[in-house]
């Protein structure tokens, strides 16, 4: 399951019945992965409890409020904890999402899908050049 971040995330965080959904459809998917502030609603979710997560460097601190149990890493550019895994903006996303390719299906199929899309992928999960 992908869910991306933006603006909307901010109406859908005070949903109780958007975000009960949600953390039903997280608990059934095997892997979850977040782009940019998608991470708030699944900490509004309660999913993130406990866990390492990220979130865009920008909303960082509006997303920090919306789960005071996660173990937020603010310089990170994704993070990975279990099944789930939480970037920190749009580029950091497509980052995470080869480092899923990678472990799923080789580094060959990251590395293919990489020059396919021509972008020049960031391995280093843990190089946040935009955590100020």
């Amino acid at each position: 399951m992908l869910i991306p971040g933006g603006s909307g995330t901010r109406t859908l965080v005070g949903s109780d019945r958007w975000i009960g959904q949600l953390a039903s459809l997280a608990a059934q998917s095997p892997q979850v992965m977040t782009v940019c502030t998608g991470s708030a609603l699944l900490a509004a979710a309660g999913v993130l409890d406990g866990r390492r997560a990220t979130s865009n460097d920008l909303a960082f601190d509006w997303v920090v409020g919306t789960g005071d149990r996660v173990d937020w890493i603010k310089d990170a550019r994704w993070v990975v904890d279990g099944k789930f895994r939480t970037s920190s903006g749009i580029s950091a996303g497509i980052d995470m999402a080869l480092a899923f390719v990678e472990d799923t299906c080789g580094p060959e199929a990251a590395d293919r899908a990489s020059r396919q899309m021509e972008y020049i992928s960031n391995r280093d999960s843990g190089y946040g050049p935009f955590a100020y």
